[in-house]
Parts: structure tokens; C-alpha cells; sequence
């Protein structure tokens, strides 16, 4: 059972005491429909869902403390709610500590649902920044995958690619010279066996960004190493990963990146992705909807990724990716356009194909699409 966390209480009674002259507020927020239509993988019906989010996100400062805070209600509606893959995710268990989501209503068409998606109080005493609540903690320099990225990883087939689910953390992080910082991160859960708890330092030396990680994360031991740079106007980065599950053998995963930054704006990635740890082809499309971090079938894995600000008002992203072991291939692109608009309003398209043999990691899935706009107060 999830706890309930004393956090909102807290910041509520803080926002009192900080609520004279001296303190700051400002506030932000966004309004997104996001409307994704496919085939179900495992009844092959198709389905169509509307995801419609409210996100407010107010912050309040008063001299050394700072609480952030960014509240989702959620309406969504379609036939998705019918379909397989909803049962499971609404069986899924939620890997955050505290709870701070769930559903307001529910019936046969319609779900609305709230979460604080975002929730931290910081204060940034002489020995460093210390951050509680719920948060990103993202250690990756990799633009694909993102083996360094523990706390909160993504897969590179996210619809939403900038949305990661949060983690309830205790994160203290300092500046190491001038170049560097150093961080550790503490993570509960509600078996002390399967908390988190790690540290990473990072440091600009001989004109590379280098780091390295090591922490026990879930029943999982792990170390790694990562770096990036610039030679000669290529642009590279690079993370290996060591892993020794408390139940199993150990593994590496790691990416080699190189990228470019053209005078066109255009700008160009290729990785390479090792696994290895690979799961059977045919878990991983239904596997992954509930996992709580990405899961691959192949051990070699090939991306590109192409991206462009054609104006001010236009840009795009492509990404592409080959499983080097089946052959099956997947490409993703999605176009923006920033309305013309007093407002800023964003309108968004894409698609997702795949391409494979149906007993594939890629092939066995089903192409979608994608519409959303997105409208920032």
C-alpha cells in the first residue's frame, strides 16, 4: 500500500511562514490534448485515446528555501479504456513511495485522474543543495538511450519524450570546483531491500565532461562511467554501465555517441546501444507498458536521430532505430509548429512505424499516430 506523504502538508505550512514581503511567487502552467490512435497487440482491435491534461505548476521562494511544485488533472477518454493494454496498466504497481495520484471518476468512456507530478522543497545551505519530494534525478548524456538515467528512465519510443514519471527522493548535490558537482540520492521504498540509494560526481578535466556512478538501485547493484566532448567539430558521448542484480549474474550496458551541429541548424546524431541483458522478442511490446524501466530484446542496437528549428515557428525530430540482432526496425518522427498566435500555443504530429519479421522485437508492433496541442499560461 502506498504511504501518504507529509510533503504538501509541509510546503502548505512553509508557504504561511514565507508568505510575508520578503517571499517570491510566480507561477506557470500548460494545457495539452494529446490524442494517439492504434491497434491493440493483443485482441488486434483498434483503439483511439484523448488524453486531456491541466498541469499548474506554482513556486514559492523565501531566502534560501525554494518550493517547486507541478499538480496534473487528467481527462481521458476513447476506446483505449476498453482495450487490453489499459486493464494491464491499471494493474500495474505504481513504482513512486508516496501517494500523491489517483482517479476522481471513473465510468465506461471517461477516467479523470490527478498526481502532483512534480513536488520539492530545496534549500540551498552552505554545504550544498538539498532537495526532497518527488523529482527527476537524470545522471544520462546519451540523446537515445539512456543506461546512466537509473531513477528515471525513458524509453526512446515514449509518445511523450519530454514527460518522465517522477521519483520521491532525497537528492544533495554541490558544486565540485569550478567544473564539477557532486550528487547523492536517496530513494525509499516501501521494502528498505528494494530502496535506492547512490552517488555520482562529475567533472570537466582536460576538455572532457566526465563522470562516474555507483549505488545499490532496487536489489541492483551498479557502477558506471560516462563522458563527452568535442574533436575536430564532432561532438561524442558515451556511457557504460556495470549491473549485478542481488538474484543473477551481472551485465553491461553502454552507448557510443556522435553528433553534429550543422550552420543549417540541422542537427544529427548517430548511437550505438549495447544490452546485455535481453529479454524474450515476444514480452517486450506488453512489458514494457508496465515496467518500470525500458526493457530490449536484441543485445546490438543502431539509432539515428535528426533534428531541426526550420524557423521560428517550425521544427522537427526523426528517430530511427534497427535491432542489429532480428532486423527489425523502428521510425518515429514528429513535426512542431508554434502557432501564430498571441498565445504560445503548440501543435504537434507523429507517427510511429515498424517494420520486421512478426516474431521481431519491432515487427510485432502496431504503427500509431499522434496529434497534440499544447497551449503554455
Amino acid at each position: 500500500m502506498a504511504r501518504r506523504s507529509p510533503l504538501m502538508l509541509v510546503a502548505m505550512a512553509w508557504l504561511v511562514l514565507a508568505s510575508g514581503a520578503e517571499a517570491e511567487y510566480s507561477y506557470s502552467g500548460s494545457l495539452k490534448n494529446l490524442s494517439v490512435g492504434s491497434r491493440s497487440l493483443i485482441d488486434d482491435n483498434p483503439y483511439f485515446s484523448n488524453l486531456t491534461r491541466l498541469r499548474i505548476e506554482p513556486r514559492y521562494r523565501y531566502e534560501d528555501w525554494v518550493v517547486d511544485a507541478a499538480y496534473d488533472l487528467e481527462l481521458v477518454a476513447g476506446s483505449f479504456l476498453d482495450s487490453p493494454e489499459f486493464a494491464l496498466l491499471r494493474d500495474a504497481p505504481d513504482p513512486r513511495y508516496w501517494d500523491l495520484q489517483g482517479d476522481v471518476h471513473e465510468s465506461g468512456d471517461v477516467l479523470a485522474r490527478h498526481q502532483l507530478y512534480r513536488g520539492t522543497i530545496q534549500w540551498r545551505s552552505p554545504v550544498g543543495d538539498f532537495r526532497f519530494g518527488r523529482q527527476q534525478v537524470n545522471w544520462s548524456t546519451a540523446l537515445i538511450w539512456n543506461p546512466m538515467d537509473i531513477l528515471n528512465p525513458v524509453s526512446p519510443l515514449q509518445l511523450e519524450p519530454d514527460e518522465r514519471i517522477g521519483v520521491d527522493a532525497l537528492l544533495w548535490d554541490r558544486a565540485w570546483g569550478a567544473t564539477g558537482r557532486i550528487s547523492a540520492v536517496h530513494a525509499p521504498q516501501h521494502r528498505d531491500q528494494i530502496a535506492s540509494t547512490a552517488a555520482r560526481a562529475k567533472r570537466f578535466v582536460a576538455g572532457v565532461d566526465a563522470g562516474v556512478m555507483m549505488g545499490e538501485f532496487s536489489n541492483v547493484t551498479k557502477a558506471g562511467v560516462s563522458g563527452s566532448g568535442s574533436v575536430a567539430g564532432t561532438g561524442w558521448r558515451t556511457e557504460l554501465v556495470w549491473s549485478k542484480p542481488d538474484a543473477g549474474g551481472s551485465y553491461w550496458q553502454g552507448v557510443a555517441d556522435l553528433n553534429w551541429a550543422f550552420r543549417t541548424g540541422l542537427n544529427l546524431a548517430v548511437e550505438y546501444f549495447y544490452n546485455g541483458q535481453p529479454v524474450s522478442p515476444g514480452t517486450t511490446g506488453l512489458a514494457n507498458l508496465v515496467s518500470a524501466r525500458p526493457l530490449y530484446a536484441g543485445r546490438h542496437y543502431a539509432g539515428l536521430l535528426v533534428w531541426q528549428d526550420i524557423n521560428p515557428f517550425w521544427q522537427y525530430r526523426v528517430a530511427a532505430i534497427r535491432n542489429a540482432d532480428d532486423a527489425s526496425w523502428v521510425l518515429y518522427p514528429r513535426s512542431t509548429w508554434i502557432l501564430p498566435l498571441s498565445q504560445e500555443i503548440y501543435f504537434t504530429a507523429g507517427a510511429q512505424w515498424f517494420g520486421g519479421d512478426q516474431d521481431s522485437e519491432y515487427g510485432r508492433l502496431e504503427p500509431l499516430g499522434l496529434m497534440e496541442i499544447q497551449w503554455f499560461f
